[in-house]
C-alpha cells in the first residue's frame, strides 16, 4: 500500500484530467461533453517524499528499505505516459466534474477561471500533517478535446515533493459501455 501523499501524486498524475477536487461556489461553466473520455497524462514528482524522520525512524530497517524501494518505484513510475478511459456523466460535469472531493475544513478553495473553454483552480490544504497546494488549469477544444495541467506541492517534516503532470484528452463516445468512472489502460 503506498503512503498518502503518494496516492495525491497517483491521483494528480492518472486521475481524469477535467476532476475538480472541490465543488465551486459558482456553476461550472466549462463545456464538457458527456460521455466515455480518454485522457493521456504524464507527470514528474520532484523532491523528497515529505514524511518526517520521526516517521520514518519508527519503521523497522526493513521496513524502511521496502518503503524506500516503493518510493523510488513510484517516482519512477510517475514520469512514465498513462492512459486512460474516463465516463464523464451530467452529474459529474454538474458538480464541477469532481471525483475524489477535498471539502476539508482545512482547505480553501478558488474557482480562478471558469467560462465555457477554460478553467482554473486551486486548493490550499494545510494541517498537522503538512501542505498540500494543488492548481489546475483546463482548456478545451471545443467541446471534444482538452488539455490542461496539474501542479502539486506537499510540504511536511521540512521536506517537500512537487508534482507536475499534463493532461491530453479526447472524446471517444456518448456511451460509457461498462466504464463507470475511472479505467486505466497503462
Amino acid at each position: 500500500m503506498q503512503p498518502t501523499h503518494w496516492k495525491i501524486a497517483g491521483t494528480a498524475v492518472a486521475a481524469l484530467a477535467i476532476m475538480l477536487l472541490a465543488e465551486a461556489a459558482e456553476p461550472i461553466k466549462l463545456n464538457v461533453k458527456p460521455g466515455l473520455w480518454e485522457i493521456a497524462s504524464e507527470g514528474k514528482i520532484d523532491g523528497a517524499p515529505p514524511i518526517s524522520e520521526d516517521m520514518l525512524s519508527r519503521l523497522t530497517p526493513e521496513q524502511r528499505a521496502k518503503f524506500e524501494a516503493a518510493t523510488q518505484a513510484s517516482m519512477a513510475n510517475a514520469g512514465k505516459p498513462r492512459l486512460s478511459k474516463n465516463c464523464v456523466t451530467p452529474e459529474k460535469i454538474a458538480r464541477g466534474l469532481d471525483i475524489e472531493q477535498h471539502n476539508n475544513a482545512s482547505c480553501q478553495n478558488k474557482l480562478l477561471s471558469n467560462s465555457a473553454s477554460e478553467m482554473e483552480f486551486s486548493e490550499d490544504c494545510s494541517g498537522e500533517n503538512g501542505n498540500t497546494v494543488i492548481s489546475e488549469h483546463f482548456q478545451l477544444s471545443g467541446s471534444e478535446q482538452l488539455t490542461g495541467t496539474v501542479h502539486v506541492v506537499r510540504t511536511s517534516g521540512g521536506k517537500t515533493m512537487t508534482v507536475n503532470s499534463t493532461i491530453h484528452g479526447k472524446w471517444l463516445g456518448a456511451s460509457c459501455g461498462d466504464i463507470k468512472d475511472v479505467e486505466i489502460e497503462k
